[in-house]
């Protein structure tokens, strides 16, 4: 059939039967022949009697053993000198084959090699129907009588330069002692040098031909001689090969500031290393800084949103009035409002956990140091409470995220996310892409727009996040529960906020599914409208509920960049005019045509065919710019392949290099020597260079109480004065001061800066790299080997005097 409709219609003959022939040297081609005219069909499949008795190989062929070599090499894919000639020839093709009792069975797509190599079958036995040899035989004499013409020009030519090269020293040399500066040297070098005339190539005309018969036999190689032996249509199965690395592994995980926090709440050094709440009410009074606020409804003053002071001293019951921003001491210019202040803390909580209606509180309550907002106003120390029973961590802006790196899909069906049919079709998916009406898991649905499918890893965090809020509704604001989540079915269909970092906007999203892959799967233009552009980045979500409850800008920090990473504005529905033009490019066509195909075989810049492909941007101001997108290829199930690749499964960096550049190796798509220059370019050396400065910059940090200094203290040990929490009200009663006394260490160590450098060689010796580059790697090791050991001394043992 394959035949029937290439000859009738004039196309090419398709994958799977179009193999690799560009990949194939030629010479090979005979030994093929030879192996396959001695084979038989035995039920439908090739058997290549005892070629494969000693599998694997034990010898390697010698040069001698080899088909004739007319390139300057072989290509590094055949491995043709541990495999064999036939092997080689059918792992090159892409020939599916197994060994069975030392033979080699061809099982499947095997006519088109015979077609390709002027075979046919007769009787089950296959014999010659095109003699090709004659054909190889000529071309080669081509080729090599085409190589002997550029080589005898290559000598020429350089021949003539190193004459013109002895004829410019001579005429510098002169220049220089008469005293000419170095332009007018140069000038009378160069005018020396060309007095030697360049007589020209013997026929450039055959010079060209040649130059153009070696490119077309590095292009096409075997290819050549089907088109030439066969009657039908055969087009480059690969005609081009894009190599690509990993930009930055999959990634799920939950959004956490470090130190993990629950509370953004003050309590200083109160609750040591960890910033644990519950320690630093132990110690009763601390003193934190807060901005001033007083209570409308009592008139005191406290630093909390609702008044935290109690009506009576001793009913553990607070006055509950809300707070109004006091003006503070000193200029209004500062860059915070807040000023130090003594807080109750042991009070503060019994109180709130009377309010919350709570036995006890969590132990695991982790604070921070300090507020870093202009006003310095603490969120309600409730929110942090429940947090805390929740095992829920706060990001900076009060709310939850859970990060993903992005992946852009269109189409899905109900199975692959672990959503069932019914469910889909109560959210709004009634037909499929055919226009049927849904009914199964099976069918192929169309993704709405600013619908996602997390995955899910995000499991617990996000049924942890759904009950810390009904919790804060119900025992906080005294309202009824929300979302009453028991797994994640029952997120299924609830509203998220999609947010990207150093941008200030959201966007509106539905979580209609999962997916057991660490990313999130949306929509281009979804992904589009947070500002990416689809390239794997990595994005956050949180839950709709919390950003409303709990965001505020009044808690972001003052610094650079404090708003940014932050909803200040929320997208509620996504208009495709307004998003990234890049997105636009999407590829929405449901099939490409004739013209499209025949028109990639030129390779043309993409804007010119622009017009055969519908693209989004095609379709902007109608239906079709939101709903409608086609697709042109299967590509299995969105949970297909490995959970987690090898990138996040080794551990060591020199397994993932050598995991690396051993795929890297095997693929013809990649010069593995150049993966390994730009990875010891773009990752080693800048990791090296940069460590070697921040070593030499570092400053030295107390391990006791973390203070920083830029020179080691004269004392050798921290020097900070520490205040001693004594009690009162006041800014200065009760207080005084000690001596820390801390070990100081060194916070970049000599481990940091060499982690690279035995990898880096090893890289060098094994795949090899540029001159360039492994000159540059010598450098810096020398100079890192310099600053940590001492020129002067000589460290020699016995054997140095033998």
């Amino acid at each position: 059939k394959i035949k029937s409709v290439s000859l009738e219609y004039g196309t090419a003959i398709p994958p799977p039967w179009n193999l690799w022939w560009s990949d194939l040297p030629m010479t090979f081609m005979p030994v093929m022949i030879q192996h396959l005219t001695n084979s038989k069909i035995v039920d439908g499949n090739i058997c290549i009697p005892k070629v494969a008795l000693k599998w694997p190989r034990e010898e390697i062929l010698k040069e001698e053993e080899l088909p004739l070599q007319i390139s300057e090499k072989w290509p590094r894919w055949t491995d043709v000198k541990s495999n064999g000639v036939l092997k080689s020839s059918l792992m090159t093709l892409g020939v599916e084959h197994f060994h069975e009792d030392g033979n080699i069975i061809l099982e499947k797509n095997w006519e088109s090699l015979l077609e390709g190599l002027g075979l046919e079958i007769y009787q089950d036995n296959v014999r010659k129907k095109v003699d090709i040899e004659l054909h190889i035989n000529q071309r080669v004499e081509r080729i090599k009588n085409a190589y002997s013409i550029i080589n005898r020009e290559s000598k020429r030519v350089e021949e003539l330069e190193h004459e013109r090269e002895l004829e410019r020293i001579v005429a510098t040399t002169a220049a220089r002692q008469a005293g000419m500066n170095i332009q007018e040297t140069e000038k009378a070098g160069e005018k020396a040098a060309m007095k030697i005339v360049d007589s020209g190539t013997e026929n450039i005309e055959e010079l060209s031909k040649s130059k153009i018969l070696i490119d077309e036999n590095e292009v096409e190689r075997s290819l050549w001689i089907v088109r030439k032996v066969s009657n039908f249509r055969w087009e480059d199965s690969v005609p081009c090969r894009i190599g690509a690395r990993m930009g930055r592994p999959e990634k799920s995980a939950r959004r956490e500031l470090k130190p993990l926090t629950h509370a953004l709440y003050p309590i200083g050094e109160n609750g040591g290393s960890q910033k644990l709440l519950i320690q630093a009410a132990n110690k009763g009074r601390i003193r934190v800084e807060m901005g001033r606020r007083i209570c409308q409804n009592c008139g005191k003053e406290s630093p909390n949103l609702i008044c935290h002071n109690r009506i009576l001293a001793s009913d553990a019951t607070e006055c509950g009035g809300k707070t109004i921003e006091r003006k503070s001491r000193g200029s209004n210019n500062r860059r915070r409002k807040g000023e130090r202040t003594t807080v109750e803390l042991d009070k503060l909580l019994e109180v709130k956990r009377r309010s919350l209606g709570l036995d006890r509180l969590p132990k695991m309550i982790k604070a921070q140091k300090e507020l870093l907002s202009v006003g310095q106003t603490p969120e309600p120390i409730e929110k942090g409470i429940l947090r805390g029973k929740h095992g829920v961590s706060v990001f900076r802006d009060g709310t939850s995220r859970y990060d993903m790196i992005d992946v852009p899909v269109t189409h899905f069906k109900p199975k692959e996310i672990y959503t069932s049919w019914n469910k889909l079709y109560d959210l709004g998916y009634e037909k499929d892409v055919f226009g049927d009406e849904l009914s199964s898991d099976d069918q192929i649905l169309e993704l709405f727009p600013q619908d996602i499918i997390p995955s899910l890893n995000a499991e617990e965090h996000l049924i942890s996040t759904c009950n810390f809020v009904d919790d804060l509704l119900v025992r906080f604001y005294g309202m009824d529960p929300f979302y009453n989540v028991k797994s994640v079915e029952d997120i299924v269909g609830s509203l998220a906020i999609g947010l990207a970092p150093h941008t200030s906007g959201g966007v509106l999203c539905r979580i209609i599914g999962w997916t057991k892959a660490s990313a999130g799967y949306a929509h281009p233009l979804f992904h589009a409208a947070k500002r990416r552009n689809c390239d794997g980045d990595e994005d956050s979500i949180l839950m709709l509920m919390d950003g409303l409850l709990n965001f505020s800008k009044h808690i972001l920090p003052s610094g650079r960049g404090g708003r940014m990473d932050a909803p200040l504005v929320l997208t509620t529905r996504l208009n495709p005019s307004e998003i990234d033009k890049e997105a636009l490019n999407v590829d929405c066509s449901h099939n490409y045509s004739r013209r499209f195909y025949e028109e990639t075989l030129k390779q043309p810049h993409p804007n010119e065919l622009s017009n055969l492909v519908e693209t989004v941007e095609s379709r902007l101001g109608t239906i079709g710019d939101l709903r409608g997108y086609g697709w042109t290829h299967e590509s299995g199930d969105l949970d297909a392949g490995p959970t987690n690749s090898s990138y996040k499964t080794l551990k060591s960096m020199e397994d993932k290099m050598n995991g690396q550049l051993a795929i890297g190796s095997l693929l013809r798509s990649v010069r593995v020597e150049k993966v390994a220059s730009q990875v010891i370019e773009s990752h080693f050396l800048p990791d090296l260079r940069g460590n070697l400065v921040a070593f030499t910059r570092q400053k030295v940090r107390c391990v006791k109480c973390g203070e920083k200094y830029r020179r080691m203290p004269l004392a050798g040990k921290c020097i900070q004065r520490r205040k001693l929490e004594i009690g009162g009200l006041s800014a200065r009663r009760g207080e005084d001061t000690t001596e820390c006394g801390g070990n100081v260490i060194l916070t970049v160590s000599e481990g940091a800066v060499r982690k690279y450098i035995k990898v880096t060689e090893a890289i060098i010796q094994n795949y090899g790299v540029d001159m360039y580059t492994e000159q540059r790697v010598k450098w810096l090791t020398e100079s890192t080997d310099s600053l940590f050991n001492n020129d002067r001394v000589t460290v020699m043992t016995l054997s140095d005097f033998l």
